[in-house]
């Protein structure tokens, strides 16, 4: 019985896991769904070794992206269309200490598949691409009623 116990255990830990990272899949799908205006993107990777700060008001046009629930985005320049496809999240750990996986919002425009790690604190969507091209950008829910 006690070799049955060590054997079903690391099963049973592992469905555990799964379960817990699905949750917080459909936890963060319920929540991206919608409009968000862009609020700043801070470029980290640059020759002065400073970060660099764009603002909406500093380049002189808007973006506002869309996510749908059934797996469409669109993104917008100045309330017109600029691009659009596909968007699903998915789970990274690769940390074993880490306290929660990774999420990583993966876009698919016809052939580019790109992704950045996605983080939602409130009205605050955060796609961080640090370890990519050294871009964190930072959008708000965009409110049509103000």
């Amino acid at each position: 019985m006690r070799y049955l116990l060590y054997f079903l255990l690391p099963f049973l830990f592992a469905f555990g896991c799964e379960q817990k990272e699905d949750q917080i899949i459909s936890d963060l799908e319920g929540k991206i769904t919608g409009d968000w205006v862009w609020v700043k993107s801070t470029y980290y990777n640059t020759m002065s070794g400073m970060p660099y700060v764009l603002t909406p008001d500093s380049v002189g046009f808007s973006v506002r992206q869309y996510f749908s629930s059934d797996g469409t985005y669109v993104t917008f320049k100045n309330n017109m269309t600029e691009s659009s496809g596909i968007y699903w999240l998915e789970t990274v750990d690769y940390l074993e200490n880490a306290a929660q996986p990774e999420i990583r919002l993966y876009t698919q425009k016809e052939e580019y598949l790109s992704f950045v790690e996605l983080k939602i604190f409130g009205d605050s969507l955060i796609l961080d691409n640090t370890k990519g091209d050294g871009t964190l950008k930072l959008f708000r829910r965009y409110n049509q009623n103000p």
